[in-house]
């Protein structure tokens, strides 16, 4: 996202309309109070369901053709978590970003870009021509998913590359979702659903990450 409306995005988005089905308690990778995400007001219609019952909060009155009795209720959220964060306030990016919390990726991350295709706000993609076999002159160019974790993805003409090394790819990923994206934005990129941590082959923790840049930014305010 760089503030310019994407007329692609913004045509599917038009004509979608959004069911919130209401979460009574938390999954055990998820951090999303910690990232204010657990609550919105946001949604077409808001279900809850309990047992035998499904209870509607409609607001989109387009979707109001559902029979039922009028009841009182609030759609569920998650009021605590297992796990509990603190956003580290960074002031000097560049110090966090040469730091050395970043070198155990090296071998822990096989950058697979499974984190990136999971995670709800990543948007980054790249461009494929496809040319056909029946008339060479006649094509397509496609927007295809693309991942910051993988090879190839900062591959610039004339064989230049940036963050080769899996320990700044993590890096990148991790100031985006926490500080570049929150600075330029006012909001953090990442919501804290942890389906990241529940994808990773190698078992990395994006909460731990967090809490490593936190325990080096706070250490650095400390000294």
């Amino acid at each position: 996202n760089n503030g310019e409306e994407d007329y692609y995005y913004k045509r599917i988005r038009e004509n979608v309309k959004f069911v919130l089905v209401g979460c009574k308690e938390s999954f055990r990778n998820c951090f999303c109070v910690s990232m204010n995400s657990n609550k919105t007001d946001d949604y077409a219609i808001g279900m809850n369901i309990r047992d035998n019952e499904v209870y509607l909060d409609i607001k989109d009155e387009e979707l109001n053709v559902f029979d039922g009795e009028a009841t009182d209720f609030e759609v569920d959220y998650v009021k605590e978590n297992l796990i509990s964060i603190e956003i580290p306030q960074i002031t000097d990016a560049k110090e966090v970003a040469q730091s050395d919390i970043w070198d155990e990726y090296n071998a822990r991350c096989i950058a697979c870009g499974r984190c990136n295709f999971v995670c709800p706000t990543c948007s980054c993609f790249t461009m494929q021509d496809i040319y056909y076999k029946e008339n060479e002159n006649v094509g397509e160019r496609r927007r295809v998913w693309a991942s910051c974790q993988v090879d190839g993805y900062t591959d610039m003409a004339g064989g230049h590359s940036f963050r080769q090394k899996n320990s700044e790819k993590m890096r990148f990923k991790t100031m985006h979702k926490i500080h570049d994206f929150n600075k330029r934005f006012g909001y953090h990129m990442c919501v804290g659903c942890g389906r990241c941590d529940d994808a990773c082959p190698q078992y990395i923790s994006f909460s731990s990450c967090i809490e490593k840049v936190n325990d080096l930014v706070s250490s650095k305010e400390e000294a």
